[in-house]
């Protein structure tokens, strides 16, 4: 028995034995094997690599005045301790919340406001994330859900209630209280992973708010005052269309793109301007450019030692072409332009015979669709426009004005939902850049376009006479089939009971621009189309000036322009319209006229329903009258479709070809369709600048300087060069040339002395306008009137001028729309080239002689 109970006491001992030897050799490889390693593991828990991002470069004007900047300043920051996380935790830190906010708006400044539930004006709750795309909606707040721990189904009403209870806001706040309160809240579970990154919770505060904060920071846990930068634009309007503004983030697309560059979400982009096409050289954001500080923190998160420090590089500088004091000059000559042309507009009105505007059917018409208590308010007059200065020899941009204009330090800090609304809803559309965002009929600056061509395409000499017999007779000149319908087009001058224009006789190409004579123009574009065979030609002399391309320019923004053509008026390859992202139903062509086509065959075929007691569905009718349409596209030079016609009404409608025939409907539906057919009238048209021709006032600019320098169409730039902050250039914009116009320099001069004569000679278009001006010898130009509805007050008004005369420097280029008439934008143009002409003379002016150095 002893023998036993000592062989498991010795069995006992080996196993202990071995069992300690065991332990010991494996606490010898955590302490001496592994030691190292674990060390270092715990040691880089500690460790946490924070993001440094250098300031944003500056925009300035060409002679290095800035024009936007980012200035240092103080934000309120939040950082709570991550270990803290009970309820009593969240009430607490809530309550150090409340006052900080109070501090904050005592001091005058205001908290963040990113909370993406909103209550609506009903009292319901909705989400908002500031983005209209469907899918991006649904993403965000499917990974919204997750990131702030709420059900999937709950509503926002109860998330809201709940979000309430979960941090402890108390029942008594408000909703205005509980959103400032939340915004924080949701800022910092979105950051959670990066718990040792403070929340801004308010941005660019000042000095007496950090004062505030200062002086309570004891009793303030995780309230602390951090520096950071705030983008400034100091001219305030000017410039402001150009050099544009910065945004947040918003749609999934870009924020995905920009985090591929290096950037986080929070970080400012250029939303409008230079600041958005130039975004890659003045961000301090992108990978390439930031920094790196190493720091050790503690179990809350804060940040007790830093290890390394690599400073992060600031972003580049964006040098412009434009010249500020030029700028600054036509800005303000353009506004008193567009408000002195819209007092014109209301005598006018006040003046006219009520026949004139009140009891004139064809005006009346036009505006019955309009909103307004009277025939004044419902007119479209002038409220905006554009003003372009541009070096003729390079393309370089010198001033570019669009009026109204904005304060681009409304956006600085991010711009409330009112303030924005505000922008959008203001009539004369503030934010829009008329000098590259609108196209518009340019009227008779196109003439000099058709007077190269017909020069070109050997449709006349500079000797051809043509002269002007007032209406223009289309009878005769339409090609065989044509179906023209409308009022016989004439000349400006014409009156009824003329023959012969007085003064435009025997016109020459410089004597037609002179007078601006639509008759000769008329006629030199039909004769274009019979040497030439093509209706395109005019279309394409409008390409080879730049008038149907972009420019270039580095602006966001810019729209292309169009000269008439078959494919401008309707492209049967195209569809007729197409669903915006509100569902509405909008064009898909270049004009609206296919469209428009589509619903007055719809509105017409309803009534030939009703007149057989029959009532179609919308679906019928647009299935119809598209039909209708895409027959015609298969064959535009088809003037006659009746059999088509027939069938079509047969198959859709059921009415057959006695019915439609009898009731003349058939007839009625072809007139319809034959507006989509290209024809003579719509040549003459396009040959001085109206119908379906529409152009850009930038495009116009490069178009006018091509006139006098020779041919030379350059690339629009309003970017100098990009310079690093130690002043060396990155990158230098040199002119570029989008098109050589290889014709006869005696055309271009022929062009430049009708341009010359439009202002020197007293029987001109525009003479009067420089009566004892002091560089009346010193200008070239032309006016133009684009005809956009039958009332007069609102026709376009341009006028493009070139100076030096016989060397010129720079175009030109004023647009107003609904401006009443071409003469109209003259003032503006009489400014800015005044100030530009006398810069020159004080440059050249001569010296004072040295002492002792006059002769007799």
């Amino acid at each position: 028995m002893f023998k036993k109970l000592k062989n498991r006491f010795f069995v006992v001992m080996a196993i202990t034995l071995v069992a300690f030897i065991a332990l010991g050799a494996g606490l010898g490889n955590l302490t001496l094997t592994q030691g190292g390693e674990l060390s270092l593991q715990s040691e880089d828990k500690k460790i946490r690599t924070l993001t440094l991002k250098g300031a944003r470069g500056q925009i300035t004007d060409i002679t290095g005045i800035p024009l936007a900047y980012d200035q240092s300043s103080y934000d309120i920051e939040f950082l709570r301790d991550p270990t803290r996380n009970s309820t009593t935790d969240k009430a607490y830190y809530t309550n150090v919340l409340s006052e900080a906010i109070a501090l904050i708006e005592q001091g005058g400044g205001t908290t963040i406001d990113t909370f993406n539930i909103v209550r609506n004006e009903d009292g319901t709750f909705a989400f908002d994330f500031g983005i209209t795309n469907p899918e991006d909606i649904a993403n965000r707040e499917k990974n919204w859900r997750s990131n702030m721990y709420v059900s999937k189904n709950a509503t926002p009403d109860e998330i809201y209630r709940d979000l309430r209870i979960r941090y402890r806001i108390p029942e008594e706040y408000t909703y205005e209280q509980a959103r400032k309160l939340l915004s924080i809240w949701q800022e910092v579970q979105l950051s959670s992973y990066l718990a040792y990154v403070p929340i801004t919770i308010s941005e660019d505060v000042n000095m007496d708010t950090v004062a505030l904060i200062e002086g309570k920071s004891d009793q303030l846990d995780g309230i602390q005052v951090g520096e950071s930068s705030v983008r400034i634009y100091p001219k305030d309007e000017v410039a402001a269309h150009i050099v544009g503004y910065l945004g947040k983030m918003t749609d999934e697309e870009t924020i995905k793109d920009y985090k591929e560059k290096g950037y986080s979400q929070n970080d400012l982009i250029g939303a409008a301007g230079i600041e958005s096409t130039m975004e890659q050289y003045l961000t301090g954001s992108s990978s390439e450019k930031q920094g790196t500080r190493v720091v050790e923190v503690n179990s809350r998160g804060k940040v007790i030692n830093e290890r390394s420090y690599t400073a992060p590089t600031d972003g580049y500088n964006v040098r412009l072409t434009l010249d500020l004091q030029l700028q600054q000059v036509a800005e303000k000559a353009l506004e008193e332009n567009i408000n002195t042309v819209y007092q014109e507009q209301v005598d006018a009105y006040n003046k006219a015979d009520p026949e004139d505007y009140d009891e004139n059917e064809k005006v009346q018409a036009v505006l019955e669709s309009r909103e307004g208590n009277s025939t004044l308010e419902k007119m479209n007059l002038a409220k905006s426009g554009a003003a372009i200065v541009m070096d003729v020899k390079t393309g370089r941009v010198l001033a570019m004005a669009s009026y109204p204009s904005y304060d681009a330090n409304i956006f600085t800090g991010g711009i409330s939902n009112e303030t924005m609304q505000e922008l959008n809803d203001n009539p004369a559309k503030p934010l829009f850049n008329n000098a590259i965002s609108s196209k518009a009929i340019p009227g008779s600056i196109f003439k000099m376009v058709t007077g190269m061509a017909g020069l070109e395409e050997g449709a006349i000499t500079l000797e051809t006479t043509i002269t002007d017999e007032g209406q223009y007779p289309l009878d005769q000149k339409k090609q065989e089939g044509e179906q023209i319908v409308g009022d016989v087009p004439a000349c400006w001058a014409w009156e009824p009971g003329m023959t012969i224009v007085p003064g435009h006789e025997n016109q020459t190409l410089v004597k037609g621009l002179e007078h601006s004579c639509n008759y000769f123009f008329y006629e030199v574009a039909n004769r274009i189309v019979g040497t030439t065979g093509s209706t395109d030609t005019l279309s394409q002399w409008g390409e080879k000036f730049g008038l149907t391309t972009s420019t270039g320019i580095e602006l966001t923004g810019e729209v292309v322009g169009q000269v008439g053509n078959q494919s401008v008026l309707y492209d049967p390859t195209k569809p007729i319209s197409t669903l915006n992202s509100e569902g509405v139903d909008v064009t898909a062509q270049k004009t609206s006229l296919p469209l428009l086509i589509r619903n007055t065959l719809m509105s017409y075929l309803r009534d030939c329903g009703k007149s057989l007691s029959i009532d179609y569905s919308d679906e019928q009718l647009k299935k119809t009258a598209e039909r209708l349409i895409e027959a015609a596209g298969e064959d535009l030079t088809n003037y006659e479709m009746g059999p088509t016609i027939r069938q079509i009404l047969y198959e859709e409608l059921q009415i057959t070809s006695a019915v439609a025939d009898r009731n003349g409907w058939v007839v009625d539906v072809n007139s319809y369709l034959s507006e989509l057919r290209w024809n003579t009238r719509r040549t003459i048209e396009t040959g001085i600048g109206s119908g379906t021709t529409a152009v850009t006032p930038i495009a116009v600019a490069r178009y006018i300087s091509a006139l006098v320098n020779g041919g030379d169409v350059f690339e629009a730039h309003i970017v100098d060069s990009v310079v690093d902050n130690d002043g060396n250039i990155i990158e230098q914009q040199e002119p570029v040339v989008f098109n050589h116009i290889d014709a006869p320099q005696e055309y271009f001069d022929a062009i430049k002395q009708g341009m010359t004569e439009v202002v020197a000679e007293e029987e001109s278009t525009a003479s009067k306008a420089f009566d004892g001006w002091k560089y009346k010898d010193e200008v070239i130009g032309k006016t133009g009137t684009g005809t956009v509805s039958n009332i007069d007050l609102e026709h376009n008004a341009w006028f493009v001028a070139c100076a030096p005369r016989e060397d010129p420097e720079i175009a030109v280029v004023i647009y107003i729309p609904n401006g009443m008439g071409g003469s109209h934008a003259i003032p503006a143009a009489k400014n800015i080239i005044e100030y530009y002409l006398d810069g020159k003379t004080e440059e050249t002016g001569t010296e004072i002689p040295s002492e002792n150095t006059l002769v007799p």
